[in-house]
């Protein structure tokens, strides 16, 4: 099985020597799976975190596997997320739960367009604002989720990132976190990449799952597709713009989310030996200007 270089390589920087066990043994791992299930696995999608690919049900229904390393606690995460936004019609819906085994079976988008192909910012953003009404769910309350005060305990591990930027983080953050009064769960990566078309309508998939403030959910769209700009200043003003109308969304509240949320970013890519934190450092620059 001829896995992608880069999908190893962020395996590997994730997880250590346990990722590069658990690559190894991917293979027979999956035809295992097949041969007790009844399912044939087909073309893989892009992968960064987890395995990812076409698969065909036992009754012949098509439909997308997810794999991670056993207790992958994020599998599991988006496994009681997706229970809880299933309800809704905002969701690719979960068909199966395997994560005793390591993997999830998900409904499949067809024809399963990315956003970011499809259409310009104003009708991307109002696509988002659209699935992200619909996605939103207050009926949590029976499952575990972290909370955005989890996720910015990150800060605390920062590496190799300029002082300044935690420094200002942690105060902005400390304030919004304060001033939350009304959290719900959120999808929590409600990037373009991961809003498909589904029969003629936009549906998300790979929630993150996270109790938070809704202008959270607007910060890694903003910052997606941004730097390829000729003016990512000006397209980040425009976005921000665009969501507090389509949506309703506070603009000072995304703006300061948007800031900590690049920070915060910025030590994850270090904490995961990914090249990502100089550009989310540059997207903090960026939302800097406007606090």
């Amino acid at each position: 099985m001829m896995l992608p270089e880069t999908f190893k390589h962020t395996i590997h920087g994730v997880h250590g020597e346990n990722g590069d066990v658990w690559i190894r043994g991917l293979p027979d791992r999956l035809a295992g799976w097949e041969e007790k299930y009844g399912i044939k696995i087909g073309n893989f999608y892009p992968m960064t975190f987890h395995f990812v690919a076409e698969v065909t049900l036992y009754g012949g229904e098509e439909a997308v596997i997810k794999a991670g390393l056993p207790a992958d606690k994020e599998l599991i995460n988006e496994k009681n997320a997706l229970a809880v936004f299933g309800k809704g019609t905002g969701m690719i819906k979960l068909l199966e739960d395997h994560t005793d085994e390591g993997f999830l079976l998900l409904e499949k988008a067809v024809p399963g367009t990315i956003l970011s192909d499809s259409m310009k910012d104003e009708k991307a953003v109002a696509a988002a604002a659209g699935v992200m009404e619909e996605i939103r769910a207050d009926d949590w309350d029976s499952k575990h989720f972290p909370h955005l005060s989890d996720w910015f305990k990150g800060l605390e591990r920062a590496e190799d990132i300029p002082e300044r930027y935690i420094k200002k983080a942690s105060v902005v953050v400390k304030e919004l976190l304060s001033e939350m009064h009304h959290p719900t769960l959120l999808h929590g990566d409600l990037h373009q990449n991961n809003i498909l078309s589904h029969h003629g309508v936009w549906k998300a998939i790979d929630p993150k799952g996270v109790i938070g403030e809704k202008e959270f959910e607007t910060a890694v769209f903003c910052r997606n597709y941004l730097f390829d700009k000729h003016h990512p200043f000006a397209v980040l003003q425009n976005r921000l713009s665009l969501f507090e109308k389509a949506a309703g969304l506070n603009l000072d509240k995304m703006i300061r989310w948007g800031y900590c949320g690049a920070v915060l970013s910025a030590c994850w890519c270090k904490e995961d030996h990914m090249p990502c934190a100089d550009e989310n450092l540059k997207l903090a620059d960026l939302y800097e200007k406007l606090l």
